[in-house]
């Protein structure tokens, strides 16, 4: 079930960078995955390589700071096209990072609560990456009654806020699904290697659905 969306008691964000965390468990895998797929297909989708107003991180709620990604998920990453794969280090989840995050994509249920434990005012900005995927496809579909400001001269950043504002109001309206585990992304740490093929192509497809729904509402098409 989605966390419920009390009225934030935060003060309004105004920092030119916009800034997503993913979290899974050992952020060995998913979390890393997303972060990286992130940062490569929200800039592709706007005719860009590097987008300098978005920054994404990862972390993970079991992590060992300092470990490498998991061999079988860098091969899976590299497969997607991600170069740098060689270049991350798991981190253990923090309350600074999630206070600093403009939105938490978790891999699943239990991330996007654990988030929201370590900051409670977190809860209106954290999703699970597939529940955000919806939301953002179904407002670029024009599923909901409500116009998205495209992007304007306010900047990237500020355009990314108000998707996650109205996402937030918007997401009680979306059906819940009759199994929870469609919210959430396969774990694959230490399973055969099919399973990782599978859960980095789930990772994907969302952050692909996501790419592409931005992309449409920054343009203004519904």
């Amino acid at each position: 079930m989605p966390l419920p969306s009390r009225k934030s008691s935060e003060p309004p964000r105004t920092d030119p960078v916009f800034r997503i965390l993913t979290v899974c468990s050992g952020n060995l895998c998913r979390s890393p995955q997303a972060e990286q797929l992130l940062r490569t297909r929200i800039a592709a989708a706007f005719d860009r390589t590097v987008i300098p107003a978005l920054e994404v991180t990862s972390a993970g709620t079991k992590a060992f700071d300092g470990d490498p990604m998991d061999k079988l998920a860098a091969v899976e990453a590299v497969r997607l096209g991600i170069e740098d794969t060689l270049d991350h280090r798991a981190r253990r989840i923090a309350e600074q990072h999630v206070a600093d995050a403009d939105l938490i994509l978790g891999m699943a249920r239990e991330h996007r609560a654990a988030a929201s434990h370590l900051v409670p005012s977190a809860n209106r900005r954290s999703f699970t990456l597939v529940e955000f995927a919806r939301i953002v496809d179904a407002l670029a579909r024009g599923e909901f009654d409500v116009e998205v400001p495209p992007l304007g001269q306010d900047g990237f950043a500020a355009f990314m806020r108000r998707v996650v504002e109205i996402a937030v109001t918007e997401r009680g309206l979306m059906p819940v699904p009759e199994d929870p585990l469609e919210l959430d992304v396969e774990d694959p740490y230490r399973r055969e290697p099919e399973v990782y093929t599978r859960s980095a192509d789930a990772v994907e497809a969302e952050i692909a659905r996501i790419a592409a729904g931005l992309r449409a509402l920054a343009d203004g098409r519904r």
